[in-house]
């Protein structure tokens, strides 16, 4: 039975040791993820990053770049926002409670889905969404928005000016894996059982 502990735990170093070598390998990332329903009315749709995020991944690349607004995005790559047309970066900051935001005209994709990749790390979800067209001109704030298998998906109902999360159960990764022990606990110690029964 000693025996058979021993091996369980030097088991688990190991494969917490790969989880952790393995999430350090690479910046992690989590996919902001915006669906529009009855839309009567074609619009624009801006992520707007704000000026501590923007700094945070200049950092988190290592980068020796000064924040300097709008040409922050133009005129440098950082690869932990990804843009792929500057031409979708708009000269006009928006700007909210002494906070500079940086806005991004986003694009469907081809399932209709508006998405564009965050760092995980980051603390905050103070990024937003502005909608905008003739008629409209409006500020969509996620900070009470949940993450779930690294997506942040938001449905918004354009005719009903409605935004919401879909309803989906979210389990955190330390739970999934809390659950994974305990079975494994469960077989050992069956295993243990059956043979001492012998």
């Amino acid at each position: 039975m000693k025996k058979l502990v021993f091996i369980f735990s030097i088991l688990l170093i190991i494969i917490l040791g790969v989880l952790a070598n393995f999430s350090y390998a690479y910046e992690k990332m989590y996919t902001l993820e915006f669906e529009a329903s009855d839309v009567s009315k074609s619009f624009d749709l801006y992520l707007l990053l704000p000026k501590e995020y923007i700094e945070y991944a200049i950092r988190k690349d290592d980068l020796d770049i000064e924040y300097k607004g709008v040409e922050t995005l133009k005129d440098n790559d950082i690869p932990s926002i990804n843009i792929e047309n500057k031409n979708d970066i708009s000269d006009e900051l928006y700007k909210e409670n002494g906070i500079e935001y940086i806005q991004i005209l986003l694009n469907q994709n081809e399932d209709g889905k508006y998405v564009f990749d965050i760092l995980e790390d980051y603390p905050d979800m103070d990024m937003k969404y502005r909608i905008k067209n003739v008629d409209k001109d409006d500020i969509v704030h996620i900070n009470n928005f949940e993450i779930s298998d690294d997506v942040c998906k938001i449905e918004y109902n354009y005719d009903e000016n409605t935004i919401k999360q879909p309803n989906t159960t979210f389990v955190p990764f330390l739970m999934k894996l809390l659950i994974i022990l305990l079975a494994v606990i469960i077989v050992i110690g069956a295993v243990a059982y059956i043979k001492q029964r012998r």
